[in-house]
C-alpha cells in the first residue's frame, strides 16, 4: 500500500505527515524500521528475494554468467573494467526497461507516475554513459520481460525499489575493483540510484535513509537474483 502525505501548519511552519489509514508514521525510528526490514528479508543482501513475475520464472541467459565480474581479488585492469561495466550496464538496461514498462502500462498515477518518468529518463542517461565508456565493447541490449509488474502500482513500486537498491549495492561492491578512470565513469551514477531508492522509500512510507552506510552486494549475488526474477529472457 502506498502512503499519503499530509501538510499542515503549526507554529509558523509547514509540517508534513505521512499517513496510512490514519496512522501517523512520523515517530517510526530508524532502528525499528531497520529491524523490521531485516526480519522481512528486505536488507541490501536480499533486496530481490521473493519478487515473482506473473509471466513465470524464465531462465536467464548464459550471457549473465559470461558478463559476471569475478568476485575474487584480481588487480584492476582495463579488461576487468570492461567486464564490470558490462555487468553494471545490464543492471541499467533492466532498470530502464522496468520504468518504461511501468509508464507504458498506464496504471501509474500521481507522484509514482512522475517518479517513473523522471527515473526512467535518468536510467536512459546511465545506459548512454556506460555505452560511451565501453564503446565497441558494450554488451548487446538484452530482451526483457516484466509480465504484469507494471499493472499494479504497489507491485511496480516494490519491484523498482528492489532494483534500485540492488543496483546501488552492486556499484558499491564493484567500485574497488575498477581502475581510477572507470571509477570516474560510474561515481556519479551510484548516488542517483540511491536517490531513486530514497524517493521510492518515501512514497512507500519507509525511512528514505534507514542506515548510516549501505552494504555492498557481490556480483554473484546480484546475478543470481536477476536469474531468479527472470527479467532478462534473451
Amino acid at each position: 500500500m502506498l502512503y499519503t502525505v499530509r501538510e499542515r501548519k503549526g507554529n509558523g511552519r509547514t509540517i508534513r505527515e505521512r499517513l496510512r489509514g490514519g496512522h501517523d508514521l512520523r515517530r517510526e525510528d530508524e532502528g525499528h524500521v531497520d529491524a523490521v526490514e531485516e526480519r522481512a528479508g528486505l536488507s541490501r543482501s536480499d533486496v530481490l528475494k521473493g519478487v515473482v513475475l506473473a509471466a513465470g520464472a524464465a531462465s536467464a541467459p548464459a550471457t549473465l554468467a559470461v558478463l559476471r565480474p569475478e568476485s575474487g581479488s584480481a588487480a584492476a585492469s582495463p579488461a576487468r573494467d570492461r567486464q564490470i561495466l558490462n555487468f553494471l550496464l545490464l543492471l541499467e538496461y533492466v532498470q530502464e526497461g522496468l520504468y518504461g514498462h511501468g509508464v507504458r502500462s498506464g496504471s501509474l498515477t500521481g507522484e509514482l507516475a512522475r517518479l517513473a518518468n523522471v527515473a526512467g529518463e535518468q536510467e536512459r542517461a546511465h545506459v548512454a554513459a556506460l555505452e560511451r565508456a565501453l564503446g565497441a565493447s558494450a554488451r548487446p541490449r538484452p530482451a526483457l520481460r516484466f509480465g504484469s509488474v507494471g499493472s499494479d502500482p504497489d507491485r511496480f513500486a516494490r519491484a523498482a525499489l528492489e532494483l534500485e537498491e540492488t543496483a546501488a549495492a552492486a556499484y558499491i561492491g564493484q567500485g574497488a575493483n575498477l581502475t581510477a578512470g572507470a571509477i570516474a565513469d560510474v561515481a556519479g551514477i551510484v548516488s542517483v540510484e540511491a536517490r531513486h531508492a530514497a524517493w521510492l522509500r518515501d512514497l512507500a512510507g519507509r525511512l528514505p535513509a534507514p542506515r548510516a552506510a549501505d552494504r555492498a552486494q557481490s556480483a554473484d549475488v546480484v546475478t543470481a537474483r536477476l536469474k531468479e526474477v527472470g527479467y532478462v529472457v534473451e
